[in-house]
C-alpha cells in the first residue's frame, strides 16, 4: 500500500537528495601523510556557515567555497609544520612559555605567578611559542620572503612555500582537485602585501619580547 502511495515517492526523492549530500560531502579533495581528506572534513556546520554568509554578507555557496579552502590550507599547513618540528625536535621551553604568559597575564586573565593557571591559556602560549621557533627554523633553513600579518609580525612565507613544495614532492600531501591546488599555493607566491625588507627580519629573539 505505502509503495503505491504519495509518502513513498516523497521519501524515494528524500532518500535521492540525502544520497547526493552524502556523496558530495565524501567527495576527496586531498591526501595528507596517506589518510584521505573529504570535502566533509573541511565542511562547516549549518550555524558557522549562517554566520560567515552574514557577516560577509554573501551567498552560503560563496560563504562554503571560502571556508573549505581555508581549512584545506590549515589542515595540510599545521600537519607539515608539526612534522617538521617533530623531525627537528622543535619543543616549546617552559622559559619561553613562561615570558609568554608574563608578557599576556593581563589580556590572558590570570596571573603570571599563579600556580594552577588555566591549562587551555598555557596550552595557547606552548602553541605559539612553538610557532615561532618552528618559524625560525624555517627561515634560518629557506629564508625568502617574510611578511606581516596580524598576530604574527614575521610570518616566513617564502620559506612556507619551498617546505610545502618539498613535502609535496616527497609525497605527503596531494590536492587532488585543482581549483583548491590554484588557492591553496596562491596564499604563498609573491607580490605579498606588507613583505618586510630584508634587513628588517629578525628571528634573534621572540617578537612578543621586543
Amino acid at each position: 500500500m505505502l509503495k503505491n502511495g504519495p509518502i513513498y515517492a516523497a521519501l524515494l526523492v528524500i532518500g535521492w537528495l540525502l544520497g547526493g549530500v552524502a556523496q558530495a560531502q565524501q567527495t576527496q579533495v586531498a591526501t595528507l601523510f596517506g589518510e584521505p581528506v573529504t570535502e566533509a572534513d573541511i565542511s562547516p556546520n549549518r550555524q558557522q556557515l549562517s554566520d560567515i554568509a552574514r557577516a560577509h554578507s554573501i551567498s552560503k555557496d560563496m560563504a562554503l567555497a571560502i571556508y573549505r579552502h581555508g581549512a584545506l590550507a590549515d589542515k595540510i599547513v599545521e600537519a607539515v609544520l608539526q612534522d617538521y618540528a617533530d623531525k627537528h625536535e622543535i619543543r616549546a621551553s617552559d622559559q619561553l612559555v613562561t615570558r609568554f604568559l608574563v608578557r599576556f597575564s593581563a589580556d590572558m586573565q590570570v596571573a603570571p605567578d599563579a600556580g594552577k593557571e588555566d591549562h587551555s591559556l598555557r596550552e595557547v602560549a606552548e602553541t605559539q611559542v612553538q610557532k615561532w621557533l618552528i618559524d625560525k627554523a624555517l627561515y634560518a633553513e629557506f629564508g625568502g620572503a617574510v611578511i606581516f600579518q596580524q598576530g604574527n609580525p614575521q610570518l616566513p612565507a617564502g620559506a612556507y612555500e619551498k617546505l610545502l613544495k618539498q613535502y609535496q614532492q616527497q609525497g605527503h600531501f596531494e590536492i587532488l582537485q585543482e581549483s583548491y591546488q590554484a588557492v591553496f599555493w596562491e596564499a604563498f607566491e609573491p607580490p605579498f602585501s606588507f613583505e618586510l625588507p630584508p634587513e628588517q627580519v629578525d628571528f634573534s629573539s621572540p617578537w612578543w619580547l621586543n
